[in-house]
């Protein structure tokens, strides 16, 4: 089998990605130290000619939410009130009552929003699928079938992601029929936890005494308050701690989550290039010891990933084998807690960096959560048959092709025999 041309056209970020340090790539862009918060990096779909007499016939998917506001109405509100007392009081810097006014827009567009879907969110979906429909017209066309399963977590984001994406498709190609759902029956799917929790409150203890330990504020603070020991009582009040560090933690994730929006204005200039760079590093310890494959505590979480591959695996099987004949594709919306620890168990590269809690300062060498799960971040396998029956699959993370440890002599296809093989080995019990 001849090797395939790939052609990849690809983004400073890929590329960067590839030959920089992450302390290098948050230098050149700052929203890159917002990890999770992360907003999606458009990229040209990556074109790979498959070998002679393949062509593509189904795509399984797994996408997280678009770019949406925080979660909790509290990381707005706060910062937003605590910042305004300090001014009434005379106690802040001029920088101090600049950052004042911006945090209060930032929460007044904020206000009943938390965990909502921003409207840069819906363009990212609705560009993902535009992508993907016009790099494989033969599964949209209609020669294969005409129908798509769609799952998305029961949360706002989720479904709204959902209806974003699939109306692009519609759009598109009017002919197809849509099956949807957005239940917690389907949860496994879409939001896999089940193991998640077993070591989750002690895993984040561990990552936020560390955080706490490790976390230098007192210059950032006196750039904004004129008063260092009536910031310190104010801040402690606040947060409810006998330190200060949660407040530079909340406005680490209100200057990243702002990249998410159009409209609102940025922080970054509250923050040295130090200050943000090690901000990130200790969110990203966090990440790390919750959701990703770390020695202490990875092999447990993992096994949530174990559920989704193997549906994926089935589904695939079912059109294969011609049981699902009409079905082109399969559509999952949900959350970077399931991408993390799928990407872990495929041992895609870059995503499966196995470290524990006693060399966590090596943590940026061997795993990025920037570089793994942005916002929309999206795994798709792509699946493609010859007359003859036989079947390729490639995968792609973000709309990039990512290795895994299967042999393959026309990369970035694997022969579907030898990549089932691999899921269904990494799918058992003991396997990490």
């Amino acid at each position: 089998m001849k090797r395939a041309t790939l052609l990849l056209f690809v983004t400073l970020f890929a590329i960067a990605a590839h030959g920089q340090s992450m302390r290098d790539e948050i230098k050149a862009n700052p929203n890159l130290a917002g990890g999770i918060y992360t907003a999606y990096m458009v990229t040209e779909h990556a074109v790979a000619t498959p070998p002679r007499g393949f062509k593509p016939f189904y795509i399984s998917h797994y996408g997280r939410h678009g770019s949406r506001y925080q979660t909790s109405q509290d990381k707005y509100d706060m910062p937003a009130v605590m910042l305004e007392q300090a001014a009434k009081d005379g106690k802040l810097t001029t920088l101090g009552l600049d950052l004042a006014r911006r945090v209060r827009i930032i929460a007044d567009d904020a206000h009943l929003r938390a965990g909502d879907l921003s409207a840069r969110g819906e363009r990212e979906q609705r560009g993902i699928a535009e992508r993907m429909a016009k790099a494989y017209p033969e599964v949209f066309a209609g020669k294969n079938g005409d129908h798509i399963t769609c799952f998305a977590s029961p949360y706002v984001r989720s479904v709204v992601s959902m209806a974003a994406f699939t109306e692009r498709l519609k759009e598109l190609y009017p002919a197809l029929e849509l099956t949807r759902y957005a239940s917690f029956h389907d949860i496994e799917l879409t939001r896999p936890e089940k193991y998640m929790y077993t070591f989750y409150k002690e895993a984040r203890k561990i990552a936020k005494e560390y955080q706490q330990q490790n976390t230098k504020d007192k210059d950032f603070i006196c750039r904004l308050f004129n008063d260092y020991d009536y910031a310190a009582k104010l801040i402690c009040q606040a947060y409810k701690s006998s330190n200060t560090t949660g407040f530079i933690g909340n406005m680490h994730d209100l200057a990243m989550i702002v990249q998410n929006f159009d409209t609102l204005p940025e922080l970054h200039d509250i923050f040295t290039e130090e200050e943000r760079y090690q901000m990130w590093h200790l969110f990203n310890i966090r990440r790390y010891l919750t959701y990703g494959p770390s020695i202490d505590y990875g092999d447990v979480r993992n096994q949530d990933a174990k559920v989704l591959l193997r549906d994926i695996i089935e589904r695939a099987d079912n059109v294969i084998s011609g049981k699902d004949s009409n079905e082109v594709a399969t559509l999952r919306f949900g959350h970077d807690s399931a991408i993390i620890p799928l990407l872990a168990i495929l041992h895609a590269e870059g995503c499966d960096g196995r470290i524990a809690f006693s060399e966590i300062e090596k943590l940026p060498e061997v795993w990025c959560d920037s570089r793994i799960t942005s916002m929309s971040v999206n795994v798709q396998f792509v699946f493609y048959r010859n007359k003859k029956g036989e079947v390729l699959v490639r995968m792609l993370h973000s709309e990039k092709d990512r290795r895994i440890p299967v042999k393959t002599d026309c990369y970035p296809f694997y022969k579907w025999e030898d990549f089932r093989a691999y899921c269904l080995k990494q799918c058992e019990p003991d396997a990490r």
